[in-house]
C-alpha cells in the first residue's frame, strides 16, 4: 500500500483486479438505465451488475487525475466497498499477478504506487526512462528511511538529458528551480561549466529568506566526477560585499597548493577560513559535504573522510542576503571574472546541518544513485 496526497491508502492489487474486471466493455456502451443500476451497498447478484460496477470503476481509475481530492476519496471508498461486497465477482491473485506483468499493468502500478514526490518530479520533467525512474525511487526511499529527506531544502539529481530537466528540485519541484547561465552545459554525468562568468546556476535559494539569520545549521553537498586541475574552481557560493568587508558562503578548489577551502563567515572574518592541508587531500573527484552546526562547528567531508574541522568561534552573523549559485559564486547578484568553475557537478543537496553519521549515510545513498546512472 502507498499513501497518496488525497489522504487514503491505495492497494495496487485491488486496483489491478478492478481493472481486469472492468476491461470487458467500454463505459460509453452503458445506457442511462444501466448507469442508474450501479449500486455499491449490496453484494453482486448478477453478471450485469458485476460488469456495470467494474466499468464504472474502470472509468474512475482512468480519469482519477481529473477529480478533486474529496471526489477521489469518495471514489476509492466506493471501490473498496465494491471489492468487499462482491465476493462472487472477485479476481484471483494469479490473475492480478499475471496482469501486473503486462505493459498496461506495469503502467498502472507505476502511476498509482510511486512515491508522490517522485511522481511530482516525473510529472514536471516528463522523464520516463525506467533506469532513471527506478534510481529516483530508491534515492527518495533511502533519504526518507534515513530521516534525511526532512533536512533538505533542495536535492538536485541532475537527470533527464537536458538543462531543463536538470533544473528541478526533487525535494519540492515547486521551489528552488535553477536558472542556468549560458555557460552551463548539459553533460551525461550532470552539468558542466565552461569557466566563464556566464557559467552558473542560480538555485533561487536564499538562506536568509529560509530563516537562517546566521551562517549556522547549514549543509551543502556536491558530487564531481572530475579530478583536480591546475585551475581554480568554485562549485558554489554567495558573497555579499560591503566595502572592504563581506559576508560569504563559498567553496574553492585551489590549484597552487592543490587543495581546497571553505569560507562560511561574516564581517570579513578571514581568519575563520577552513582549509584542507595541502597533501592531506588534493581535491580529486568524489562527494564533498560542507556542514556547520554552530559558530564553533564547521566541517568538510570528502568521500566519508573528515578532511578539516574548525572548532574555534567564527563570526557567523549575518548571512549573505543572496541566492546561492552552483557552478560559480554569486557576488552581489553577478559573477566575478576571478571566480570561475570548470568542474562537472553530478549531484547537489542543500539543507540543514548533518551529523557525521548522517553525512556518511548521505554519501552512501548518493554513491548508489550515481553508480546506478553511470555517473561515477
Amino acid at each position: 500500500m502507498y499513501e497518496k496526497a488525497v489522504g487514503v491508502k491505495y492497494d495496487i492489487d485491488r486496483y489491478l483486479g478492478s481493472y481486469i474486471a472492468a476491461a470487458q466493455k467500454a463505459i460509453c456502451e452503458l445506457t442511462a438505465d444501466e448507469l442508474n443500476a450501479m449500486k455499491y451497498d449490496k453484494p453482486c447478484c448478477s453478471y450485469k451488475e458485476q460488469l456495470e460496477k467494474g466499468l464504472f470503476l474502470k472509468f474512475c481509475l482512468e480519469n482519477i487525475d481529473c477529480y478533486t481530492d474529496d471526489e477521489k476519496n469518495k471514489i476509492i471508498s466506493l471501490a473498496n466497498r465494491f471489492s468487499q461486497n462482491c465476493s462472487s465477482c472477485s479476481v484471483t491473485q494469479e490473475e492480478i499477478d499475471a496482469f501486473g506483468e503486462t505493459d498496461l499493468g506495469k503502467d498502472l502500478k507505476k502511476k498509482y504506487s510511486l512515491d508522490p514526490d517522485v511522481q511530482a518530479f516525473l510529472d514536471e520533467t516528463l522523464i520516463t526512462d525506467d533506469v532513471i525512474v527506478n534510481a529516483l525511487i530508491t534515492l527518495v526511499k533511502q533519504l526518507k528511511d534515513e530521516n534525511l529527506w526532512s533536512k533538505m531544502y533542495a536535492v538536485y539529481p541532475f537527470v533527464g538529458g537536458s538543462l531543463t530537466t536538470k533544473a528541478y528540485n526533487l525535494r519540492d519541484v515547486s521551489t528552488h528551480t535553477i536558472g542556468w547561465g549560458t555557460g552551463a552545459i548539459d553533460d551525461p554525468k550532470g552539468v558542466d561549466f565552461d569557466g566563464t562568468t556566464s557559467a552558473y546556476g542560480d538555485t533561487n535559494l536564499n538562506f536568509k529568506t529560509l530563516g537562517h539569520n546566521t551562517i549556522e545549521d547549514i549543509h551543502i553537498s556536491f558530487y564531481t566526477p572530475d579530478d583536480r586541475a591546475l585551475v581554480r574552481s568554485n562549485p558554489w557560493g554567495a558573497i555579499q560585499e560591503f566595502g572592504s568587508s563581506d559576508d560569504r558562503i563559498s567553496f574553492t578548489f585551489d590549484p597552487l597548493p592543490q587543495n581546497y577551502f571553505v569560507d562560511m563567515w561574516a564581517d570579513n572574518d578571514t581568519s575563520s577560513r577552513l582549509a584542507v592541508t595541502p597533501g592531506t587531500d588534493n581535491g580529486d573527484k568524489g562527494f564533498y559535504i560542507v556542514t556547520t552546526a554552530s559558530a564553533t562547528d564547521l566541517r568538510i567531508r570528502h568521500d566519508k573522510v573528515q578532511t578539516a574541522i574548525l572548532s574555534a568561534a567564527r563570526d557567523a552573523n549575518p548571512t549573505p542576503d543572496l541566492d546561492l549559485y552552483i557552478g560559480n559564486v554569486n557576488v552581489d547578484n553577478t559573477t566575478d571574472p576571478s571566480i570561475l568553475n570548470t568542474r562537472v557537478l553530478g549531484f547537489v543537496t542543500v539543507g540543514q546541518n548533518l551529523t557525521n553519521t548522517e553525512a556518511d549515510k548521505l554519501d552512501d545513498i548518493v554513491s548508489l544513485f550515481n553508480t546506478a546512472l553511470g555517473k561515477k
